[in-house]
C-alpha cells in the first residue's frame, strides 16, 4: 500500500547508440555541494548590504545567527530524505504526510522560487558585469542580452543532462569560495596590523528596536536561499543517498558557515564609514578594492557574475526534479517526463521541462528588468514559505509513518517529548522560525507581495486547469475493462445497478487475491455483482505495465474461473494516490465496499483503512483479516426486494 514513487537509482537504462547508462550521470557528493553552493554562495554579494540598514554593525552577528540555524535545517532535510528518498522536496514531503490540496500549493511555491532565482540572479549578473569598468551603465537591452545568456546556456546543458553543467558550476563554485577564503585570510592579516576592534559589532544591539531587529533577522534567511535545493536532485546522487546528502550539506554548512559571517565582519570593520555608505550596494567590491586595487576588484566583480550565473543552472536542476516527480503522479502533464534519448542519445535530460522554464524566465527578465529587488522578495518569501513546508513534513513524518522513520539510516534524538508524544526538534525549531520570518517578510513587503500573489496565482492556475480537466476526462472515460459474466456475458450493454465492490491490488499475487475475494463473497453474497479490481498507478501511463498485466490476469484467468457467475468484472487503473483515486472512482462508479492488502506492514495497513473509511464513507476491510476467518465482518447482504428489483430490471434488458 505504499505511494508507488519509485526512484531513478532503481534503474540504469540505457538507449541505443552508445547512450550513457543512468547510474553514470549520477552526481557525486562534491558535483552536488556545487549546485546547492553556488546558489547559497552569492549570499556574500547582498546579504550585508540588506540587513544593515535594520541592525547596523550588528550585522555579521545576524548572518552568524543564520549560519548556525543552517545545523538544525542540515539534521531536518537529513531525516526527511532519508524517509523519503524522492526528488520534490517540501512538495514530495507535504504529498505524503497532509495531503495532495496543500502539496499543490507547495508545489506552485517551490516553482515560483526557481522561476525567480533564475531571473534575480542573471540579472543580478549582468549588472555586476556592467560595473566592471567604473559603471559603464549598458543600455537595458544590453543588460536584458547578458542576462539571457546564462538562461540559454544552462538551458541547454541540462537537456544534455545533469552533470554536464554541474561540472562547469563546481569549477565556479570552487573558484568563488576559495577566493572568498584568500580575502577572508588578507583582510584577518590587515585587521590585526589595524589593531581593528571586533567588538564594534556590539555597539548598536542596545539602540536596535525590536522590529528592526525581527526584520533583519527574516531578511538574513535569504543568505541560506538555495539550501532546500539538494532535496530535489536525491534520485540523481550516489548511493547510499543518505550518505550522499549527509556530504553535500556538511560541505555547505562548512563553506558558508566561514565565509559569510567573517565576510561581513571585515567589510564593515576595515571600511571607513564613508566607504561603507559610497559601496553600500557592493560592499564585498570595496574590500576587494581595499585589499587588490583594481586586478581584485575586477577578479571580483568576474566572479560573483559568473557564481550567480551559476545560480541559475540551481534553479534549472530543482525545477526539473520537482516538475518530473509531480508529472511522475499526474500533477503536471506526463509529457514532461519525455526525452529525447531515444532519437538523439547525446539528450539525457528533459526538454519538456528545461523549455518552458526558459521561456518563462525570459519573459520575467524582459518584463521585470526595474523590479530585481521587488522579485528577490518574492523569492525570499516563497524560498521560506517551502524551508517550513519541508520542516512540517518531517515532523508529521513521525505520526505518518513511524515503521519508516524508525527504520531510516538518519533519524534525529533530539526531541521535545508532549504528552507521550515525540516532536524532532530541528523542524520543530526551524518551522517555527520559518513562519517568523515569513510573517514579517508579508508584511513588510506590499509591493513584493503583490507581485508575488500574481505570479503564484498564475501558476496554480494553470495548475488547476490541467489537473481539473485532467481527472474530469477521466471520470467520463468507461472503466479499462468491463467483462459480463454468466447470463452478463450475452448483453451488449451491462447493468449499472449492481451492488459494487473494490479490491484494491495489482502485480503478482492480484489473481491468487481476487480468486479468494470473489469465492467469499460468492458465499456471503450469491446474487448479481460487480467486482472492481482497481490500481493506483503514479509512476506510469493508464496504458502502462500495470494495466497490460492486470487486464490478462482477469480476462485471462480470473474470468474462466467464474464463467457461470452472473457478475462483471471491471479493472480500473488511475494514476493517483489510493485515497484520490478511490475518491475519483466513487464519483463515477459508485461502490458499497472496499477491500485492500495488508501489504508489508499491518500496521500501515489499518492506517490506510481507517483513513479509507473516513474519506469514502463505506466499509474498508483488510483482507488479511478476513481470509484468516474465512468470514467477511459486518457483511450485510442486499435486501431481497433489491435482489429481485434486479433481476427484474436484468431480464428485461
Amino acid at each position: 500500500m505504499s505511494e508507488g514513487i519509485t526512484s531513478e537509482n532503481e534503474s540504469t537504462s540505457t538507449t541505443e547508440g552508445g547512450a550513457k547508462k543512468h547510474k553514470d550521470a549520477l552526481l557525486n557528493w562534491w558535483l552536488g555541494s556545487a549546485i546547492v553552493g553556488a546558489d547559497i554562495g552569492t549570499s556574500v554579494f547582498y546579504s550585508t548590504a540588506i540587513i544593515m540598514p535594520y541592525v547596523g554593525m550588528a550585522t555579521p552577528l545576524i548572518i552568524l545567527a543564520i549560519c548556525l540555524m543552517m545545523w538544525l535545517f542540515k539534521s531536518t532535510y537529513e531525516e526527511g530524505c532519508s524517509v523519503s528518498p524522492f526528488n520534490g522536496g517540501a512538495y514530495i514531503m507535504v504529498l505524503q504526510t497532509v495531503g495532495k490540496r496543500l502539496a499543490m500549493l507547495v508545489g506552485a511555491l517551490t516553482i515560483l522560487s526557481y522561476l525567480a532565482t533564475a531571473a534575480v540572479s542573471a540579472l543580478s549578473g549582468a549588472f555586476y558585469l556592467d560595473s566592471i569598468d567604473n559603471l559603464t551603465n549598458w543600455p537595458v537591452h544590453q543588460i536584458l542580452l547578458v542576462s539571457m545568456i546564462p538562461v540559454i546556456l544552462f538551458g541547454l546543458l541540462n537537456i544534455i543532462g545533469i552533470k554536464e553543467p554541474a561540472f562547469i558550476v563546481f569549477i565556479i563554485a570552487f573558484f568563488h569560495f576559495s577566493l572568498l577564503l584568500v580575502m577572508d585570510v588578507k583582510g584577518l592579516i590587515m585587521a590585526f596590523e589595524r589593531q581593528v576592534d571586533f567588538s564594534i559589532v556590539f555597539k548598536d544591539l542596545p539602540t536596535i528596536s525590536p522590529w528592526n531587529m525581527a526584520h533583519g533577522f527574516a531578511a538574513a534567511f535569504l543568505g541560506i536561499s538555495g539550501f532546500e535545493s539538494a532535496a530535489q536532485i536525491v534520485e540523481q546522487l550516489k548511493t547510499p543517498t543518505w550518505r550522499t546528502l549527509k556530504k553535500i550539506y556538511l560541505a555547505v554548512v562548512i563553506l558558508v558557515g566561514i565565509t559569510a559571517p567573517l565576510t561581513s565582519l571585515l567589510c564593515l570593520t576595515l571600511l571607513s564609514p564613508e566607504e561603507i555608505q559610497s559601496h553600500k550596494d557592493h560592499l564585498l567590491s570595496g574590500l576587494a578594492f581595499l585589499e587588490g586595487g583594481d586586478t581584485l576588484l575586477h577578479i571580483l566583480v568576474i566572479d560573483a557574475a559568473l557564481t550567480l550565473f551559476a545560480a541559475v543552472n540551481t534553479a534549472y536542476v530543482g525545477c526539473i526534479g520537482l516538475c518530473t516527480t509531480m508529472a511522475k503522479q499526474g500533477n503536471l502533464p506526463g509529457v514532461l517526463l519525455r526525452r529525447w534519448a531515444h532519437k538523439v542519445p547525446f539528450f539525457q535530460g528533459y526538454p519538456y521541462v528545461v523549455i518552458p522554464f526558459m521561456l518563462i524566465s525570459g519573459i520575467m527578465i524582459y518584463n521585470l528588468p526595474g523590479k530585481v529587488d521587488e522579485l528577490s522578495h518574492v523569492y525570499g518569501m516563497a524560498f521560506l514559505a517551502v524551508m517550513a513546508a519541508f520542516c512540517m513534513g518531517v515532523i508529521m513524518l513521525r505520526f505518518k509513518m513511524p515503521v519508516k522513520v524508525e527504520r531510516a539510516p538518519f533519524k534525529s534524538n533530539f526531541t521535545f517529548k508532549f504528552q507521550d508524544v515525540k516532536i524532532p526538534a530541528p523542524p520543530l525549531i526551524g518551522l517555527v522560525t520559518l513562519v517568523f520570518a515569513e510573517v514579517v517578510l508579508i508584511i513588510s513587503s506590499d509591493d513584493s507581495r503583490q507581485l508575488g500573489l500574481e505570479i503564484l496565482l498564475v501558476i496554480l492556475l494553470i495548475m488547476c486547469f490541467y489537473r481539473l480537466g485532467l481527472l474530469e476526462g477521466r471520470l467520463r472515460e468507461l472503466p479499462d475493462l468491463r467483462l459480463g459474466l454468466g447470463r452478463y456475458s450475452k448483453m451488449s450493454e451491462l447493468p449499472e445497478n449492481l451492488p459494487v465492490y473494490v479490491l484494491c491490488t495489482g502485480g503478482a499475487k492480484a489473481r491468487k487475491l481476487a480468486h479468494s475475494l470473489i469465492r467469499l463473497l460468492e458465499k456471503e453474497d450469491p446474487g448479481p455483482k460487480e467486482i472492481v479490481i482497481y490500481h493506483s498507478e503514479q509512476e506510469q501511463a493508464r496504458r502502462g505495465i500495470m494495466y497490460e498485466l492486470l487486464q490478462r490476469v482477469v480476462s485471462q484467468q480470473i474470468a474462466p474461473s467464474f464463467s457461470h457467475n452472473d457478475m462483471i468484472l471491471t479493472v480500473k487503473i488511475m494514476p493517483e494516490k489510493l485515497v484520490d483515486g478511490l475518491i475519483y472512482l466513487k464519483r463515477s462508479h459508485p461502490f458499497d465496499k472496499v477491500f485492500i492488502g495488508t501489504g508489508s506492514d499491518p500496521e500501515q495497513a489499518d492506517h490506510y483503512t481507517k483513513e479509507l473509511e473516513e474519506n469514502l464513507g463505506v466499509p474498508v476491510i483488510n483482507i488479511g483479516n478476513i481470509f484468516m476467518d474465512q468470514k467477511i465482518p459486518g457483511f450485510a447482504k442486499p435486501k431481497e426486494s433489491d435482489q429481485n428489483q434486479n433481476q427484474n430490471q436484468d431480464q428485461e434488458q
